[in-house]
C-alpha cells in the first residue's frame, strides 16, 4: 500500500465562520497505480492534493504514506519526506524564470546536499527523458508553455520519488502539448512510479486506470452517492405517534377549558369581593362628597390669602406716609422761647406691638431735622425699611402661609421703630 487516508476532514476558519472542505474521505493507492481525481471547482480536490503531499494538515483523519504515519512525524521529518518521496507538478509550472531549464530541475538535487557536477548530470538525464536534452540552456521565457511543463516534470523525477502528484497538469497547455504530457505520465507509470493527478477534464482523467470523483467535499461514484458518507451523521428523531381523538373527545375538552373552576365562587364571597364585576368597590367613606367640599372651600382659601398681600402693603406705606409728616413738621415754641419736643407716637406704637424694644421710654425726643435725613435719602438706595417689596405672582401669593406673613411684619415693624430712635436728637436744657 503506496498511501491510505481515513477519515480526513479539513475545515477552515474565517472570522467565525467555520467552512467544511473535506468531509470523511477514506481513500487507498497501491503502489504503481494510476489514479485520476476529477471534480469541479471548488470541491476540495485541491485541498485533497495539498493534504497528501505533506503540504497541509487534516483538521482530523489518519494519513499512512509508504508505512509511515504523516500526522506523527516532525516538520524536519515530513520536509524529507516532500523532497525524496514525492514529486510535484502544478499547472503554473513554478520555474524560476532567471535560471536555465538544467539549473531549475538541479534544484531538488540542490537541497539534497548533492555535489555540482553531480547533480548537474542527474538533471541533464530527467531532461532528455522528457524531450529536452537539446534545450538545458534556455530559460523558461525562451521555451514554449508545453516545454516549461516538461522542465516542470523532470524537476518532478529528478530525485526518483516514490509517488507523483499532478495538479492540473494540462490546465495551461494546448491539446497538442497536453497530448504529450500525458504520454510522459504513462511512460513513468510504465517505469513503476505512482501518479495521483487531479484534473476535471474528461479526456485527460481517461489515461489514468482509475477514476475517482469528488463533489462537496465527498469521494463519490459515477453516479453521484458517496463512497463513504462523513464520520458523524445524525439520525433522524423520530417523535412519537400523537393520540387520535374523535368529536367527542374534543368537545368535552372544550367544556373543561370553559367551566370555572368550582370554588371560584367561595375564594370571591371569602375576600369580600363583589361577585358583579360591572359594580364598584364600596369604600369605607363617601370620596365624591369629600371632593365637593374640597372644591367649594377652595375659593375662600384662595381669596384669604390674596387678601394678606394688599393689607402689608397697605401698613407699610402707611407707616412710611407718618414719618415723613413727622420729619417735615417744625418743632413748637414754648413761652419761654424755648423749643418744646415734639411728641412722637412711637413709644405708643412700641407699648402696643410686643415685638418692640423694651427700653424705649415712654417720651422720645424730637425728631431730626429733615436735613439730617436727606443724605439718607440721596444716596442710590433706600432704606431696607423703605423698600417696596416685589411683586409676587398669584402662584407665589397661594405659597405664602399666613404664619410666614405675621411674623414678617413683626419684623418690619421692630426695624422702623428702630430706625426712628437712633435718628432723633437730644433736646437742649435751656
Amino acid at each position: 500500500m503506496m498511501l491510505q487516508l481515513r477519515d480526513i476532514c479539513k475545515t477552515y476558519v474565517q472570522g467565525r465562520l467555520d467552512v467544511p472542505v473535506l468531509q470523511g474521505i477514506s481513500l487507498s493507492v497501491e503502489e504503481g497505480e494510476y489514479l485520476a481525481i476529477m471534480g469541479p471547482s471548488g470541491s476540495g480536490k485541491t485541498t485533497l492534493m495539498n493534504i497528501i503531499g505533506c503540504l497541509d494538515n487534516p483538521t482530523s483523519g489518519d494519513y499512512v504514506l509508504d508505512g509511515e504515519d504523516i500526522g506523527r512525524i516532525s516538520e524536519k521529518r515530513m520536509s524529507d519526506v516532500r523532497l525524496h518521496s514525492i514529486g510535484f507538478v502544478f499547472q503554473s509550472f513554478y520555474l524560476l524564470s532567471r535560471q536555465s531549464a538544467l539549473d531549475n530541475v538541479a534544484l531538488p538535487l540542490l537541497y539534497a546536499g548533492v555535489r555540482r557536477r553531480e547533480r548537474q548530470q542527474i538533471a541533464r538525464k530527467a531532461l532528455e527523458r522528457v524531450g529536452l536534452g537539446d534545450r538545458t540552456e534556455f530559460k523558461p521565457n525562451q521555451l514554449s508553455g508545453g516545454q516549461c511543463q516538461r522542465v516542470a516534470i523532470a524537476r518532478a523525477i529528478v530525485n526518483n520519488p516514490k509517488i507523483i502528484l499532478a495538479d492540473e497538469p494540462t490546465g495551461a497547455l494546448d491539446t497538442k502539448s497536453g497530448q504529450q504530457i500525458m504520454e510522459i505520465f504513462q511512460s513513468l507509470n510504465d517505469e513503476g512510479v505512482t501518479i495521483v493527478m487531479i484534473t476535471h477534464e474528461p479526456e485527460i482523467a481517461a489515461h489514468a486506470k482509475r477514476t475517482l470523483h469528488i463533489r462537496d467535499g465527498l469521494l463519490v461514484d459515477s453516479s453521484g452517492k458517496p463512497l463513504n458518507p462523513p464520520p458523524e451523521t445524525l439520525e433522524p428523531t423520530v417523535e412519537p405517534a400523537k393520540e387520535e381523538s374523535t368529536p367527542q373527545d374534543a368537545g368535552e375538552r372544550a367544556k373543561k377549558e370553559d367551566a370555572p373552576p368550582a370554588d371560584a365562587g367561595h375564594d370571591a364571597a371569602s375576600a369580600g369581593e363583589p361577585e358583579d364585576s360591572g359594580s364598584k368597590p364600596q369604600l369605607p367613606f363617601n370620596l365624591d362628597k369629600r371632593l365637593e367640599s374640597l372644591k367649594e372651600r377652595l375659593p375662600e382659601l384662595k381669596k384669604h390669602m390674596l387678601d394678606l398681600l394688599p393689607k402689608t402693603r397697605k401698613q407699610q406705606e402707611g407707616e412710611a406716609a407718618s414719618q415723613e409728616e413727622n420729619d417735615e413738621k417744625p418743632p413748637e415754641e414754648t413761652a419761654s422761647g424755648t423749643k418744646a419736643p415734639v411728641k412722637d407716637s412711637a413709644p405708643e406704637k412700641a407699648e402696643q406691638d410686643p415685638a418692640a424694644p423694651q427700653d424705649i421710654p415712654a417720651q422720645k425726643p424730637a425728631a431730626a431735622p429733615v436735613a439730617s435725613k436727606k443724605p439718607r435719602k440721596e444716596k442710590g438706595k433706600p432704606p431696607k425699611d423703605q423698600e417696596q417689596p416685589s411683586k409676587a405672582t398669584p402662584e407665589s401669593e397661594q405659597a405664602i402661609s399666613g404664619e410666614t406673613i405675621i411674623a414678617s411684619l413683626e419684623r418690619q415693624a421692630g426695624e422702623l421703630n428702630q430706625n426712628q430712635g437712633q435718628g432723633g436728637e437730644e433736646p437742649s436744657n435751656e
